[in-house]
């Protein structure tokens, strides 16, 4: 007995301690947090709002209409979503997007086309598409895609009929020299997530504790620049067009979620959308459930909502109008750019060629010759440091400023990176497709 109560007395001090080195884990953890809800974001908040304040309405350079949204999102169409109209169009609207083309999963190897959402809802577009082995598939008509016939004959098959084929998550492998797929993620979301490794727990925490007032900050803690995607989307160019664009990748499913079911049962829904159970109501049900929101549930802790992924990251997309082959077309050929718009608002942002007699002769995505002696013209409504990159290299950075000239002497692939400081650093806000000099 005596040795017993010994171990027991023994036992006891090491799980108290254990317990005040938890505790002091914890608020060495959280020190963070609390400091950028207390500190930093607010610093950050008030550097945005000055930059703001900067604003210049720019010169409209560019004759077509500009239209901003999402590629690459997913709705309750996907395995890994549970998202609804109810949840998707109010936080579309609140983040300015007026297009989203979708890219839901794949529910069998036959693949029928339209579903989930699809067409004009209260002013904002969808289009249906598919992600599947790592390939946004955007048929833009009524058919259904055979996933047996192999990857290689579906790309060159939904082209062939004036659909879209882009690659998405280019962190992995591709066929990259496949002659038919138009165009690239060059920032995505989930991506970037992926590569938190131990992060990953710092910034778990300190977007609980700063959910409600600094979302959107907590989700530029996960930003890093894809700087080997570029390298590679840049050396891909060297041999054929393949426009570059952003990806929110949102699915809404990092969340834990609770709703009624019809028997009165409650359904607990966890990561990638999965049940994790359905029980009766209990004590916690009591405690944590409140009334049903729009799309019916009634507990909501969430990460990646909706208007926050849609808000990161936009394509910005210039057509002749509001449709999706309109769209389309103009995004394969590369007449858009990549904008961090809970940054700032991007709208008003061009960038063109000028020709010998002072008239517009290209926009970005568009070849020209070199023998027109074309001058490159980029206007932002903000000031911003300008980095015309060319062929991969950078040529020229420039000091702060509302435009940028330049008048290249040799063909080659001539790209933009605008950048704005921020946060003690010059942060990139847009990614241009090159304008093509030959």
């Amino acid at each position: 007995m005596r040795i017993i109560r010994q171990f027991l007395s023994i036992l006891l001090i090491v799980v108290k301690w254990f317990m005040v080195l938890l505790v002091l884990v914890l608020l060495l953890l959280l020190i963070g947090p609390f400091w950028n809800k207390w500190v930093v974001y607010p610093r950050m908040e008030n550097e945005i709002h000055a930059l703001g304040e900067r604003y210049q309405q720019p010169e409209k350079l560019i004759p077509l209409q500009s239209f901003q949204g999402a590629l690459h999102a997913h709705t309750y169409w996907s395995h890994d979503s549970r998202a609804v109209l109810e949840e998707i169009l109010p936080a579309a609207k609140a983040a300015n997007v007026e297009f989203i083309f979708f890219s839901d999963h794949k529910r069998d190897n036959l693949d029928t086309f339209p579903r989930s959402y699809h067409g004009m809802y209260e002013g904002i577009l969808f289009e249906a598409g598919t992600e599947s082995n790592n390939l946004m598939v955007t048929p833009l008509r009524e058919t259904v895609l055979d996933w047996n016939l192999g990857q290689d004959e579906i790309i060159r098959q939904v082209v062939a009929e004036g659909g879209m084929v882009l690659y998405v998550h280019s962190e992995v492998p591709h066929d990259w020299g496949n002659p038919h797929y138009q165009g690239m993620e060059i920032y995505n979301i989930h991506t970037d997530f992926k590569d938190e490794g131990i992060k990953l727990i710092g910034f778990l925490l300190n977007s609980s504790v700063n959910a409600r007032k600094y979302r959107h900050w907590a989700y530029r803690e996960i930003f890093d620049e894809q700087t080997e995607i570029h390298a590679l989307w840049d050396s891909l160019n060297q041999h054929r067009k393949i426009i570059g664009y952003g990806a929110p990748d949102v699915h809404n499913n990092q969340s834990i979620r609770a709703r009624y079911l019809d028997d009165g049962q409650v359904e607990w829904v966890g990561s990638n959308a999965k049940t994790i159970s359905i029980r009766q109501p209990g004590w916690i049900e009591k405690v944590l459930l409140g009334e049903a929101d729009e799309a019916g549930w009634v507990y909501k802790a969430e990460l990646d909502t909706y208007f926050h992924s849609l808000h990161y990251v936009q394509t910005h997309i210039f057509a002749d109008s509001l449709d999706s082959r309109s769209l389309k077309g103009h995004l394969v050929q590369g007449h858009a750019f990549v904008s961090f718009e809970n940054l700032l608002e991007a709208k008003g942002f061009e960038y063109v060629a000028y020709g010998k007699n002072g008239e517009i002769i290209g926009i970005m995505g568009d070849e020209i010759s070199l023998q027109e002696a074309p001058q490159l013209k980029a206007v932002s409504p903000y000031p911003v440091q300008y980095e015309l990159i060319k062929d991969g290299t950078l040529l020229i950075k420039t000091e702060s400023k509302y435009s940028f000239d330049y008048t290249p002497t040799l063909p080659g692939n001539y790209r933009i990176t605008a950048r704005i400081p921020f946060n003690g650093e010059w942060v990139p806000w847009i990614y241009t497709n090159p304008i093509y000099i030959k």
